[in-house]
């Protein structure tokens, strides 16, 4: 309906919330009126409204964008340029009034009256709505602020039923969850990938001067490099006397010493959200135990980047599934990345109102060795937000990991170390001390948190533990469970003991079932029935405080977690240790212990290596258990390369899941040869690759679970450790300079925005690209360039240039033709030998990655004498036949005509084929290679990426599991090869 008065000329839109598929969440600033219905004004402009009757969709689907400057609405993809050239004109014309402001407080004035009145109607009258038209708007231009669903406005179409006139292969459709009122999108690839890195639309600091309370911002800068480099009392003070001689300029350095220092530090710490310490009382036996507890409160710091316009600008708050078109077969394929794109994320969404979005938090907990010999420990809990894209939420900067509590360390004493009751006692301290570090959330995470964000949208948000990162034995403390010396030892399913090896799952713990479990142990009379109770679950009789946040299932939420199941469990205590004893108990294991190790030295000591560097030494004939136990060897990394990936599609899950019970029945058979070299497969880190596949698909991918980017955060706490505490109550010396830090990154990154705002503005967004030609471009560049040299001159360095000439010639006035490329003079083209090209010794190639979706990028060597050895690497490159390997022999640019061409002189590898295979490649997966009898030139245009090929002879075996994207082109390239 329209809504006039003088200066003012917008239209009102008024919408039940329950309507379906009403996408009000796509419209900026929208006021939500007693829970029951949105209003909504727009701009005719915005709207393209002509008559009565326009709707919501026609609305979403027309939404422009105001230029700031100027106040003219233009449409979104246009907006950054046109407000660059706009802001010189109009820089200090900015309206002082908070548009979404002055919207909320119309809804506010609007609610208020209709309470007062008791309204009855579904919306209020036209007279109501102008009735509360502020002033202010009077002579202001119309309006649209930014909101949730620019990036599919933008890169997609609006509506339910919205196509695309043509579908590309590759196009990706979104299904958001139906709570969101956001409508399905479908956007090419490009745009899609484009759309996911959302652009920082950060207003200038309203201070200018981020670095108070220092006097000056040198004085900053000066205290930040003492407290990066951690420095102590004496050091600091020399660094600020070279200063205090040193400084010239207007800027001034105004510290006196170390003292003053640390009072500014502490007068800069109201920046961000302190550390609290409380104590708490926890009864062992006939005695109370009290522990402190230091920790930020939760809520705090999650206000801290709700309300960061740098940070909330890059959060997802809704639930979607992503589908791939695949053209060939007319198929959407369904796949999985962040969090928000998995079951879980959809799951929690299904269970909040309508206007509820999550908070999803990653929870970590671990204790750390402080000092060399371990007498001294660290117990830090740090948070992430998974609402943040990966890149974002791994690191340690804004938006990354934030250490959030310390828990108290419960002293190991001789009398009670072990014993049950005394393990209890240590579960009950820690949840003790979780509570403290949750308790801001609990109430809100019930009831959800209404407030108006960071950029200026009010959302109603419910706090929750969405993922648990931990390994094993930390997982065990978080689930109460008794660990492996229960009878149910695995914390997510109750598998029993003695069949953790078998490959199967058991029934699925939940907090409902512990719950009951937990109450029948509280009606028990004496502790042995109590026991016989709780005993057959593996559970401790405490209660765990996730039980007290909705939502937030301590079992659900506990995942796979590749450091410590893969790399030091499954591969590193059990498969690695097993192949060494296997390899040493040979007739001649000395000498195949060497081989072995001549193969590592030429290679990163990784597991995804040991195949290919005793793939001969284990034989058949010698050691049927050894042989077997290559073949688990690549079962193992076949899972490894399918579980971490970074897009999880519906083939490579399915793919995934069938490799993990090849893996099970491959060690069964191995464990079944009776081998003399004794190993209990039934152990916790092995059946969780039962659930491996799972947790990515309610969880997303596995770099999101993984405990290495926290455990990372490690090594700075213990520099401060060593560095700047004096050994003596080192949990609040640790957790004020951590603070430090913290409040150093948020001034930086205040100072970085600052100083990005001073730079001139580009008046048009410029191509990185650099103009094309035949040495570099979007695909690949030459490198390390060598003097012109002529054909003859190459062809006496070795009989491998033989006729290099001549061959030259014949490709050359074969390879232009077939290109649509016509020859000079239309005939034959002939090099001489007297003729000149350009060798090169470094190729770089661009690819897309068919793993990460992005542009990777390969390095390659193609020289004599690279660090005093011969380097020729590898690559990959197509032909009318398909891709092939080949091994560079020489890079080089030569001229025809007037143009010059980027060339490569290689010698081809191609594959074997299937019936000639040997039986022992087909059971290890090796996809073994063999040299072709010629050499052959290639244009440098045709090389897809880099490979490594590992040189035996005449033959060469593919290392397949180097990457993701290696991995899945030879399972789609070499079909049956390594996969199976």
């Amino acid at each position: 309906m329209p809504l006039s008065r003088p200066g003012f000329n917008y239209y009102v839109l008024i919408l039940p919330l329950s309507r379906p598929g009403s996408d009000y969440q796509a419209l900026s600033c929208p006021v939500i009126i007693n829970n029951q219905f949105l209003l909504r004004i727009l701009p005719p402009s915005a709207c393209n409204m002509n008559q009565k009757g326009a709707n919501l969709k026609d609305a979403s689907k027309t939404v422009l964008r105001q230029c700031k400057y100027c106040g003219k609405h233009q449409k979104p993809r246009g907006l950054i340029s046109h407000e660059r050239s706009c802001k010189k004109t109009h820089s200090g014309k900015d309206a002082d009034i908070s548009r979404a402001y002055v919207f909320r407080k119309l809804g506010e004035k609007v609610e208020e009256t209709l309470k007062s009145q008791k309204s009855t109607r579904s919306h209020p009258s036209m007279m109501e709505l102008q009735a509360f038209i502020p002033d202010e708007f009077s002579d202001m231009h119309p309006f649209l602020s930014p909101d949730d669903n620019r990036d599919h406005l933008e890169n997609g179409l609006g509506g339910d039923y919205a196509t695309l006139d043509e579908l590309l292969d590759g196009d990706v459709r979104t299904v958001y969850h139906p709570k969101s009122g956001k409508a399905t999108t479908i956007q090419h690839f490009e745009d899609f990938m484009a759309s996911r890195t959302k652009e920082d639309t950060s207003p200038r600091p309203p201070n200018e001067k981020p670095w108070l309370p220092f006097q000056t911002r040198l004085d900053f800068e000066i205290a930040a490099l003492a407290l990066e480099c951690s420095m102590n009392r004496r050091q600091t003070n020399t660094l600020i006397e070279l200063f205090q001689c040193a400084q010239q300029g207007k800027d001034r350095c105004t510290v006196q010493g170390y003292d003053e220092l640390q009072k500014t530090w502490d007068l800069a710490a109201e920046k961000t959200t302190q550390f609290v310490t409380e104590t708490i009382e926890v009864p062992y036996r006939d005695k109370t135990e009290t522990f402190e507890v230091s920790y930020r409160p939760m809520w705090n710091w999650i206000e801290e980047l709700v309300n960061d316009r740098r940070v909330v600008s890059k959060m997802e708050w809704h639930a979607r599934r992503l589908y791939q078109y695949d053209k060939g077969t007319n198929v959407w394929n369904h796949f999985i990345d962040e969090p928000w794109t998995a079951n879980r994320w959809w799951n929690i969404q299904d269970h909040l109102p309508n206007d509820g979005v999550p908070l999803c938090i990653i929870f970590y907990a671990d204790k750390s060795k402080l000092s060399s010999f371990g007498t001294a420990k660290g117990y830090p809990v740090i948070a992430r937000l998974a609402n943040l894209p990966i890149e974002i939420r791994n690191g340690a900067g804004l938006g990354g990991g934030r250490v959030v509590g310390w828990h108290p360390i419960v002293r190991e004493e001789s009398d009670r170390s072990g014993k049950t009751d005394f393990v209890d006692f240590k579960c009950i301290v820690w949840h003790e001390s979780t509570t403290k570090i949750l308790l801001s959330i609990i109430e809100l995470a019930k009831t959800g948190y209404r407030a108006i964000c960071g950029d200026d949208i009010l959302r109603r948000m419910y706090p929750l533990v969405f993922l648990k990162s931990a390994d094993y034995e930390e997982q065990c403390v978080m689930c109460l469970i008794r660990g492996f010396g229960g009878l149910c030892p695995c914390p997510r399913c109750l598998i029993p003991k003695d069949e953790l090896g078998a490959g199967t799952m058991g029934v699925l713990r939940t907090a409902q079932h512990a719950l009951e479990i937990l109450s029948q142990a509280e009606a028990a009379t004496t502790k042995a029935e109590k026991e016989e109770v709780i005993k057959p679950f593996g559970m401790r009789p405490v209660f765990n405080v996730f039980f007290k946040l909705p939502l937030s299932d301590p079992y659900s939420a506990v995942s796979f977690d590749n450091l410590h199941f893969k790399f030091g469990g499954v591969w590193g205590d059990h498969i690695f240790p097993l192949l060494k004893t296997h390899i040493k108990n040979l007739p001649d294991g000395r000498a195949q212990s060497m081989k072995v190790d001549r193969c590592f030295q030429k290679f990163p000591r990784w597991s995804n290596i040991f195949l290919f560097a005793a793939y001969d030494a284990l034989k058949i004939a010698t050691d049927i258990a050894g042989y077997q136990l290559l073949q688990v060897l690549r079962s193992y990394l076949v899972v490894d390369m399918y579980s971490e990936l970074h897009h999880q599609t519906a083939e490579t899950i399915v793919a995934g899941r069938s490799s993990v019970r090849k893996m099970f029945d491959k060690i069964k058979i191995y464990d079944s040869l009776g081998s003399e070299i004794e190993k209990n497969w039934d152990f916790p880190k092995l059946h969780y690759y039962t659930h491996l596949f799972d947790d990515i698909e309610d969880k997303g991918i596995l770099k999101g679970m993984s405990t290495m980017q926290n455990e990372k955060m490690h090594g700075p706490i213990r520099r401060i450790y060593l560095n700047r505490t004096n050994f003596k109550d080192i949990g609040d010396q640790i957790t004020r300079i951590e603070h430090q830090s913290i409040v150093s990154g948020l001034i930086q990154g205040h100072l970085d925005l600052l100083d990005s705002i001073g730079r001139s503005d580009l008046e048009e967004d410029e191509d990185d690209v650099e103009d094309e030609d035949a040495t570099c471009n979007n695909h690949f560049a030459l490198g390390s360039g060598l003097k012109d040299i002529t054909i003859s001159e190459l062809e006496s360095q070795s009989i491998l240039f033989a006729r290099f000439h001549i061959r030259l010639s014949q490709f050359i006035s074969e390879l232009l033709p077939a290109s649509g490329i016509v020859l000079p003079d239309q005939r034959y083209f002939t090099f001489t030998s007297h003729d000149k090209i350009t060798p090169y010794q470094y190729l770089k190639v661009c690819y897309e990655s068919l793993d990460t979706w992005n542009i990777e990028t390969d390095l390659l060597r193609c020289n004599p004498s690279f660090r005093g050895e011969p380097r020729h690497d590898f690559v990959i490159f197509n032909s009318v036949d398909g891709p092939i390997f080949a091994e560079l022999h020489y890079l080089f640019t030569c001229m025809v005509g007037e143009k010059t061409y980027p060339l490569a002189f290689v010698q081809p590898y191609k594959s074997i084929s299937n019936r000639q295979r040997l039986q022992s490649d087909k059971d290890l997966g090796i996809l073994r290679l063999q040299k072709e009898s010629k050499t052959e030139f290639i244009s440098v245009r045709s090389i897809i990426r880099g490979a490594v090929v590992i040189k035996d002879a005449n033959e060469g075996l593919v290392w397949d599991v180097l990457d993701g994207d290696m991995f899945l082109r030879v399972v789609r390239d070499f079909p049956g090869y390594t996969s199976d």
